[in-house]
């Protein structure tokens, strides 16, 4: 057995990992922006009722403001009643004030029904302002402990790459390179040796080429195949592989 192989094993185990941190380092900002969607929505629920709150206020503001007109035109018209000068000027004015006190008569009928619609509107804004609380203090505890895996998550890889980078510096240059390239061409560089075929692409090896690999344990092999580095089940299975 090549005295790198089992250092080259520790190194694929440890880049295996790698990716999976990798891989969910990359999931978690996408799962805390989900869950701050959420917030999003309970925000949106409460502008709309209170826009929704807002219009209603605002409507019945606008309809005191026609009372307070028409009023004011009614005691005009009453104020001007002893200068007209015939019957018929006199039915005319009597119809603005009829006219005005039957708009006033509507308006207090709508501002009856806004009074009604009140308390059910406020009702909604109370709700979805509880409701916007109870998402926040939901999502701040979910993104604090995704903060707290992702702080985790970059600790282990740091430490990871310090334990990468002390292995590969033990191992021989030429294989090294060979093991970079073919990570990078086949996601993985080292293969096991499955009894008389490779682990990873499955191509059975020429008689030949096993009684070689038995007769010559120092030597580097690889897979005729796919290229990769050779290693034993038993020396890959102590590895973690």
């Amino acid at each position: 057995m090549h005295k790198d192989i089992d250092t080259l094993l520790q190194v694929q185990a440890t880049d295996r990992t790698l990716k999976q941190l990798e891989a969910e380092l990359t999931e978690l900002p996408k799962r805390r922006a989900a869950i701050e969607s959420q917030l999003s929505a309970s925000q949106r629920v409460l502008e709309q009722r209170q826009s929704a709150r807002q219009n209603h206020q605002a409507e019945r503001k606008k309809i005191d403001r026609q009372i307070e007109d028409l009023r004011a035109k009614i005691e005009k018209s009453r104020s001007h009643s002893s200068s007209v000068k015939n019957n018929q000027e006199y039915r005319a004015l009597l119809d603005e004030i009829a006219f005005a006190e039957g708009e006033i008569s509507k308006c207090e009928e709508r501002i009856l029904t806004l009074m009604e619609e009140s308390e059910p509107l406020e009702k909604q804004v109370r709700d979805a302002e509880a409701e916007l609380a109870q998402a926040r203090q939901g999502i701040a505890k979910e993104v604090a402990e995704l903060e707290g895996q992702i702080q985790s998550l970059r600790q282990q890889r740091e430490e990871l790459l310090g334990r990468r980078k002390n292995l590969r510096k033990d191992l021989d240059a030429m294989l090294l390179r060979r093991y970079d390239r073919i990570s990078e061409l086949r996601g993985h560089g080292v293969a096991i040796l499955d009894q008389e075929t490779c682990g990873s692409c499955r191509v059975r090896f020429r008689p030949q080429f096993l009684q070689e690999y038995a007769n010559q344990p120092d030597r580097i092999f690889l897979c005729e195949s796919c290229g990769r580095i050779l290693a034993p089940r038993e020396q890959a299975e102590a590895a973690g592989h």
